[in-house]
Order: structure tokens, then sequence, then C-alpha cells
């Protein structure tokens, strides 16, 4: 090879390692003629280090950093796009899970039954947190403006005659399922009323307060406000946030188109409301008029059950309904309450005795099962459970309106032991030399109530419940009835072990022994029992007995990560 070659190839080998960088060229500079310009731009560079240029952004690095920047953007985009997927998923099985809980009429809107819906997940929720009453307020409060708005969901909606209170509606003209959610919606209304009665709202905010924080002349002590709450509000500020909650109750009782049984359950649940507050003239007052619309939904030509002026049951005018015995046993208990027992012992006793004679119920309970959530029923099968995941689930059956007699069901025997317990706490507070009597009363009451949740399956051990409402409103009742017949027994039974204890020690003149937590030497032997001391740990191994029944269990859960939970 010649030398010049091989001197070449080794120079170009040098400029190579020394210029990782691409430049324009290498060739040496020529010289110009003296009219041509010497501009940086026009001069060739040269391969010497002190004049070379070097070009950072060439065509492949702007071909690379352009795709670069669209791959993020297209990963960016594909990003919240899952993210938006996920949280509509999670929100439609959210509201799918609701809608079974809380099902709502299919005619209405989608925001008015959201709206329905969260407000009683809200109100019932589940978790550490106390309910957020205001939350549920302004929920509800758009569901009923929503329904009684003719260019919503309130087409067909009139209002009322002018002797209604204000603003009362008619709503003959509507579905049934469309007046059962509203009455919903308007019983849940007067709830959150109740709760919010006198919150005024700081008009320079827009924000509630409860009447007790505001700063002002009516209020020279205001409370503090809690930790992280906004600052209390100023009494010039303020004015009422919500409506008063005697005009809801007396806007759904006056309402066209709710039955007698809506409109009684109504005036029940106002009549609680004024008894909570302390009128007990205006609430017996609602307590009749409850009683008078369960009597006035009989036919017109069948005689009047109750006597107008003992309020008895009379035998001879046939079964009462499930209204009159509904409302008859809240005004006799609510007389008992505020004292007026000669009135309502003879009262509870008639509606025992009906009670007693209605026909006993051969329905048995539905249970559903742990796993799936499903009534265990033959002919459950894949396609079934596929299908109630497609399809929306119906609405529920309109429940009975109380116009006939009922019969002696899991629900009505419970009832039917409330009876038994409040006369034998009337029994055993009125007449001392009848308190055994009473505390036998209590005693059968507490029988009959644990007997039905057996059959109920209220326990944990059957691994499921019942699964129709029927059902589970008669497992609430008797779980109801049974704590407060123990509690009565056992306050009963202890008062009167104090007292045959205190007449012992007197007649002995020494303390009885009591027993220890060893029994050792015979120390834990108990002398001198009496009756009454001996009932009363009954009653105690009778709790220890019914706290299955009475406690909640959630159901064991199933899968594989059930081995993760202890």
């Amino acid at each position: 090879m010649r030398p010049r070659l091989v001197l070449r190839r080794i120079s170009l080998w040098r400029w190579k390692r020394s210029s990782p960088l691409r430049t324009y060229t290498h060739h040496t500079s020529i010289r110009t003629n003296g009219g041509r310009p010497q501009l940086p731009f026009l001069s060739i560079p040269t391969t010497t280090r002190q004049t070379q240029r070097v070009r950072y952004l060439t065509t492949e690095r702007k071909q690379w950093i352009k795709y670069e920047v669209k791959l993020g953007l297209k990963y960016t985009v594909y990003f919240w796009i899952a993210i938006c997927c996920v949280g509509a998923g999670a929100f439609a099985i959210q509201q799918e899970i609701l809608e079974r809980q809380y099902p709502t009429p299919h005619e209405w809107r989608f925001l008015t039954r959201t709206r329905f819906k969260s407000a009683h997940a809200e109100r019932d929720r589940a978790d550490n947190r106390s309910t957020d009453w205001v939350v549920v307020m302004e929920l509800v409060k758009g569901v009923v403006e929503r329904l009684e708005d003719p260019k919503i969901d309130g087409r067909g909606v009139k209002d009322a005659a002018p002797d209604a209170p204000p603003l009362t509606k008619d709503i003959s003209a509507m579905s049934e399922p469309w007046r059962r959610g509203y009455y919903e919606a308007m019983m849940l209304y007067a709830m959150a009323a109740e709760h919010l009665d006198g919150w005024v709202m700081d008009k320079t905010r827009n924000i509630a307060f409860p009447p007790e924080v505001v700063v002002g002349p009516s209020n020279p002590r205001p409370k503090p406000v809690p930790a992280g709450a906004q600052k209390a509000p100023r009494e010039e500020d303020c004015e009422v946030a919500y409506p008063a909650p005697d005009d809801i109750y007396m806007k759904i009782i006056s309402t066209e188109g709710f039955t007698p049984r809506q409109r009684m359950d109504a005036a029940l649940a106002y009549a609680n409301y004024l008894e909570y507050k302390g009128v007990t003239g205006p609430a017996s007052v609602m307590y009749e008029r409850a009683l008078s619309l369960a009597i006035s939904s009989r036919p017109s030509d069948a005689p009047n059950p109750v006597n107008q002026k003992t309020w008895v049951l009379d035998d001879s005018a046939g079964p009462p309904t499930s209204n009159i015995l509904a409302s008859l046993t809240a005004l006799a208990t609510f007389q008992a309450r505020i004292g007026n027992v000669s009135t309502a012992l003879p009262v509870l006793v008639s509606i025992l005795k009906a009670r007693r004679s209605l026909p006993l119920s051969d329905k048995r309970p539905v249970y559903q099962s742990s796993a799936l959530g499903r009534p265990n029923r033959s002919g459950t099968g894949v396609m079934e459970t596929v299908l109630s995941l497609i399809w929306p689930p119906p609405y529920t059956v309109p429940p009975g309106d109380g116009n006939t007699p009922p019969v002696r069901g899991p629900k009505e025997l419970c009832e039917e032991a409330a009876l038994l317990s409040n006369i034998g706490e009337i029994i055993y507070a009125t007449r001392p030399a009848s308190r055994e009597e009473g505390i036998a009363w209590t005693r059968e009451a507490v029988d009959i109530a644990e007997e039905q949740l057996h059959r109920l399956g209220g326990g944990g051990g059957r691994g499921g419940g019942p699964a129709t409402a029927e059902d589970r409103a008669a497992l609430k009742t008797c779980r109801d009835c049974l704590s407060t017949g123990l509690t009565n027994w056992d306050a009963m039974v202890a008062r009167l072990a104090r007292e045959e204890a205190a007449r012992r020690e007197a007649a002995t003149g020494r303390p009885p022994k009591k027993a220890s937590w060893f029994a050792l030497w015979g120390e834990g032997e108990v002398a001198d029992q009496d009756r009454w001391a001996a009932e009363e740990r009954v009653v105690q191994d009778r709790r220890r007995r019914a706290a299955e029944l009475l406690d909640e269990l959630e159901p064991p859960k199933s899968g594989g990560s059930s081995i993760f939970i202890a």
C-alpha cells in the first residue's frame, strides 16, 4: 500500500476519534475574492479545533424528539381514559348496588334517582362517621323539587285545594310507583328536617350552622364550633335554613293521592316528633287523627270497631284491620307514657285479645344464602344470575293497604309479645301487689320473641337471613321486642332481689354470702338463696343465650380472600 494512502487513513481515523459530533464539512477554508462578503454563516468550517462548528439539533434528533413527545402524549391520553373508565365502572357498580338496596321508580330521571339513593345511603351509612343530615337534606330537597316540577319529573302533578296547607300537591294522576317514591322522599325530607330543626343559614357564606353556635343577643353563651369547622356566624347575618318538620308532615297528611296507610304513618311519625318536643296536647290530637284515618279506610257500611270514649276494641264488630291495630297501639302506649294508665291498660288488653283471635299464618320465611346473596330455592341457575346482572331490578311490590285483618305471622306474633311486655311493665309499675304478675307477662313476651327469632334464623348459625322485606321487618321487630323484654325483666327481678336481700339482712342481722369466682374449700357456696336471686341468674343466662340472636352478625366471607380474614 502506498505511504500517502496510509497517512490519509490515519488522519481520518484520528479525526473520527476527536470529533464525535456531526459537523457540516471537513474541508479547509478556501480563499475568496476580495469582493465577496465574509459572513460567518457563509464561511466553511475548518477541521481545526478552534474554528470547528457542531450541529446539536440534527434531523434525526428532531424526529426522535417528535416521536417521544407524541408517545408521551399518547400514553397520557390512554392513562386518563383508563382512569375515567375505571371511575365510570365503579360509579355504575355503586349505583347498581344502591338500586337494589333502595329501589327507585323507573320513570324517574337519572339525576332524581341518583340523589334519592345517595340520600338514603348517607342516612344509613355503616362506617364510623355519623350521618351528615345537611347532605341528606340537600339531596332529598332536590329530589322533592324535581318531582314537583312539571318540567322535570312532575308531569301530571297539580296544586291541591285552596284549603290545604301551602305548597301541597295533588298526585292522584301519577302512577303507583311514582306516588310511593314521592312518599318515601317526603318522609325522608321530614326526618332530615327533624334533625336540622332550628338550623340557620349564614347568608354571607351560604353555610348552615346549628342554632347553639350563633353569636348574637338571643344566644349570649354560644357553644364553640368543632375543630376544623368554619367560624361561627353572627345572628344578624343568619336566616332560617330549612323548612319546619310541622309544615312537611302536614303537607304529607294533606296530599291527595296518598293511601290512608301512608297518611296514617305520617300522622304517627308527626305525633312521635311532637311528643319528643314535649308538646303532649298536639301529640295526643295527632295520635287520634291517625286512628281516625285508620277507621275511615274501612268500608262505609262496616261498624266502628273502636269505642270513641274509651278507645277499647269492640269484639262484636269483627276483627280489626292492621291500620286500626297499629294506630290504636301507638295511642295506648302514648297514654301510658304520659301517665294515663287507667286509660291505656284496658285498650292494650283489648288489642291483645283481638290479636290472639286472629288466624295463624302457614307461611314459612324464605332465607337467602350468604354466598350468593339470593334466596335458596330450587330452579335458581346461572342464566337467572346473569340476567339479574344485565336487566335492572324491578321496582318493589306495593305493600298492603292495611284495610284487612292481619294473620298471626312472625311479625304479628312479635307485636303481640311487645304488647305483653307493655302490659307487664304497666302492671309492675302501678300495682305493687301484682308485681309478680307483671313479671309473668314480661317473661311470656321474652319467650315468644325468642321463639320467633329462632324461626326467622336471627342468629349467625344459619349463614344467611330472611330474603323478603316482610321477614326482615319481622326480624327487626322481634329483636327490638326481645331486647326490651330482657331489659325490663332484668330490672324487675333485680329490684325484687335487692328488696328480698334487704329484708333477710334485717331479719338475720348479717349480710348474705356472695359467690366467689374460685369455688375452693366450699367458699363458692351461696347460702340462703331466695327466689328472686335465683331468677336473676336465670335472666343473666337468658341474656347470654340471646346475645347471638340480638347481634346482627355478618355472614362469613367466601372465596380465596377469606383465608386472609381473621
